[in-house]
């Protein structure tokens, strides 16, 4: 695994990464709820006009006043559940502007402190606190290529420079 060596350049301070919708809302299952429970009146009520045991008056007005409301919650839980989805999508892809944005300027300033140089125009570097090391093809302030590991410790980067993550060593800053 990586041997910790603190690094001079921060993890980027993001606030967390918004949770896709797996499940309907609150809202969405009250909604949901409560039309269930007016198909199940508005059935029991057309069973009984069929079998002849209405107590109703007129049995089409009780009819249409159990379904116009049932169809209606059907309608907005659909509704309600498609805006709140679709909001949170957009919660997400603003983080996920927000993350790139982070993860240029810490690409910009890994190279500064490093001395080194991405080979890839879109290097990927973590700017979360994460477990695992990513590798990057990097040229070395030598001109020597080679494969760095990008981890996150304690709120700073590791950075190790070598062929595979278990032999790689760390790399020191150069810059003050």
């Amino acid at each position: 695994m990586i041997s910790v060596l603190r690094g001079r350049v921060p993890v980027p301070d993001l606030p967390p990464r918004p949770e896709q919708i797996e499940f309907a809302q609150l809202p969405v299952l009250v909604m949901g709820g409560l039309a269930a429970a007016l198909i199940i009146v508005f059935t029991w009520h057309v069973c009984a006009v069929i079998i002849g045991r209405s107590r109703s008056q007129n049995a089409f007005r009780t009819a249409i006043l159990l379904g116009t409301p049932a169809i209606a919650l059907v309608i907005a839980a659909g509704i309600t559940d498609t805006v709140q989805r679709h909001l949170r999508d957009q919660q997400i892809d603003r983080w996920g502007d927000l993350e790139y944005a982070a993860m240029r300027e810490t690409v910009a300033e890994l190279e500064n402190v490093y001395g080194f140089t991405f080979d890839r125009t879109t290097a990927y570097v973590p700017v979360v606190e994460q477990d695992w090391a990513t590798d990057q093809p990097v040229t070395l302030a030598d001109g020597t290529p080679t494969t760095c590991w990008f981890g996150t410790t304690d709120g700073h980067y590791t950075v190790l420079c070598g062929d595979t993550e278990d032999t790689a060593t760390p790399l020191q800053p150069v810059a003050p």
